[in-house]
């Protein structure tokens, strides 16, 4: 038998392979980020003859810098719903920890586990490929998709300055035109009047009388 030739690119230690049928299907590709670090941490528990003996204890789980029980209890009910893992066996206070199998991988030591070999079938993340996307893997909707936004999609709008209709005429134009009433003028030149003093003419008229011998 030929002897399968060790590639470059060949991990040189122990490592964690996962199907690339199992990486692009849906039920992987939806699910939220929490959900696919924690299958990777189941991933790295597997070592060939432990698939269904796989743990999700907290304490243990907190050595791998997971900080919030919270989170990892939505990505494993996540997991499970997507049947990229199932629940092997119910742990309880005198029961020891839950164990959990990935679905891809089949089972070779079925001993303390709540299932049989007649019970497990691997393939059922395959099942799962209409389940929708997670929230939080959801993609960013594009501009042309986005409501209620108030900035053009391809950049800030400037301000106009100029209304799109044309430029606006003033409100008040000043008008040639007086407005109703006596605001009118005239050219008519103004005529001076000399004054008459009439003492001073009768008293010229009785000088020139006197001086002539006419009456005045």
């Amino acid at each position: 038998m030929a002897r399968l030739k060790r590639t470059l690119e060949t991990p040189s230690g122990s490592y964690s392979a996962m199907p690339h049928a199992v990486l692009d299907s849906a039920a992987f590709i939806g699910a939220s980020h929490p959900a696919k670090a924690l299958l990777l941490e189941l991933a790295r528990q597997l070592n060939g003859r432990n698939n269904g003996h796989l743990q999700l204890t907290t304490k243990w789980l907190k050595t791998r810098g997971w900080k919030s029980a919270d989170v990892a209890h939505r990505a494993k009910a996540e997991l499970l719903e997507r049947q990229l893992i199932i629940q092997s066996r119910q742990g309880g206070l005198n029961f020891g920890a839950s164990h959990y199998l990935v679905t891809w991988l089949p089972v070779s030591n079925f001993v303390g586990l709540d299932i049989t070999a007649a019970d497990y079938h691997p393939g059922a993340w395959s099942f799962m490929d209409k389940l929708p996307m997670s929230k939080n893997a959801s993609p960013v909707p594009s501009p042309g998709q986005v409501k209620g936004i108030s900035v053009p999609a391809n950049g800030t709008g400037e301000a106009v300055a100029v209304p799109a209709n044309g430029t606006r005429e003033a409100l008040f134009t000043p008008s040639a035109v007086p407005s109703p009433g006596n605001n009118v003028f005239t050219n008519t030149p103004l005529v001076k009047c000399p004054l008459t003093v009439v003492g001073s003419l009768r008293k010229k008229a009785k000088l020139a009388s006197t001086n002539t011998g006419r009456p005045a």
